[in-house]
């Protein structure tokens, strides 16, 4: 107990990456009667590569809880519920994140969304030109920038390259918490054949597979659109709290401006093809690596390869 409370940590994770399908994952298993998982997808707690001060309004609104009783409160409605998860897509790049968790939760399920790097980077590129976090006009030019960077943080940084090098990534989990209690979700699974999917991750978890709609299911969570107003856009989100929009606005009339067309183009620019190549070309060594570590071929990783 902690000044009157139970204590309730999380139970399970799903680490990321990111643009790998965890909001979608977090959506579908949020509906289930034996999971919690807090409004706040993305608390961010075990990472140790905290958001710099000077930048509060992206602080903010990636809502990185660094305070454990502030993310204790998260799961204060989660008492006596089998699941108890934490989607935070750092987890998985953080170098001290998995040992973080394993400190607190030495039983907890792990759950790694993995997706084709080279087309999680382009669409890591267009999140941040869609949020206003990245001023090169071309992913090519962003990508050539990011080649140079040697400092790697999480905050602030690009990481196009480093956050879909997953070998080294998944080991450390692996070996962190051994592998039956680690369970790799691939996108293209994910979005192909979600059913599927999601009675793995039940079983994975120990909990009762979900009943749920096709229609449901098939839906695209976080899907790509771009603003037309983008000056606009940038200062709604980076100025005003999730939470505050979320106190302001009815869950209706955002999901209503979100699709809107007038609003968001959903015309997805397409990837050059020499950028294209150069990250097949890194890429390529790390995923024959991960096959290795996993002892099995991994061919939705290079499914946009040519």
């Amino acid at each position: 107990m902690t000044k009157g409370r139970t204590v309730v940590w999380p139970n399970f994770f799903i680490v990321g990456a990111p643009k790998c399908g965890t909001t979608s994952l977090y959506a579908h298993l949020k509906r289930h009667p034996q999971v919690f998982l807090p409004d706040m997808k993305e608390p961010h707690f075990f990472v140790t590569d905290r958001p710099p001060s000077r930048d509060v309004s992206r602080a903010r609104r990636l809502t990185c809880v660094g305070n454990q009783d502030k993310y204790l409160r998260l799961y204060e409605a989660a008492v006596g519920i089998p699941a108890i998860g934490d989607a935070s897509s750092t987890y998985l790049w953080d170098p001290n994140a998995a040992e973080r968790i394993r400190e607190i939760c030495p039983l907890a399920r792990i759950v790694i969304c993995l997706r084709d790097p080279v087309v999680r980077a382009h669409s890591h590129f267009l999140m941040n030109r869609r949020i206003g976090m990245e001023s090169l006009p071309t992913f090519e030019r962003a990508i050539q920038a990011d080649l140079t960077i040697r400092d790697h943080r999480f905050w602030g940084g690009r990481l196009y390259i480093e956050l879909g090098r997953y070998h080294e990534q998944v080991r450390r989990y692996l070996e962190t918490f051994g592998r039956d209690q680690v369970l790799i979700v691939l996108f293209d699974e994910l979005t192909k054949l979600p059913q599927v999917v999601l009675a793995r991750v039940t079983r994975h978890l120990g909990i009762r597979s979900l009943p749920a709609e096709e229609g449901e299911l098939s839906k695209a969570h976080n899907p790509f659109r771009m603003p037309r107003f983008g000056a606009m856009y940038r200062f709604v989100t980076l100025r005003i709290s999730p939470e505050l929009r979320r106190r302001v606005l009815p869950d209706r009339l955002r999901a209503w401006l979100g699709n809107n067309s007038v609003l968001y183009s959903a015309e997805k620019p397409l990837l050059d093809l020499p950028t294209r190549k150069v990250l097949q070309e890194i890429y390529d060594p790390d995923i024959a690596a991960l096959e290795a570590l996993l002892a099995r071929p991994l061919p939705e990783l290079r499914e946009s390869w040519v």
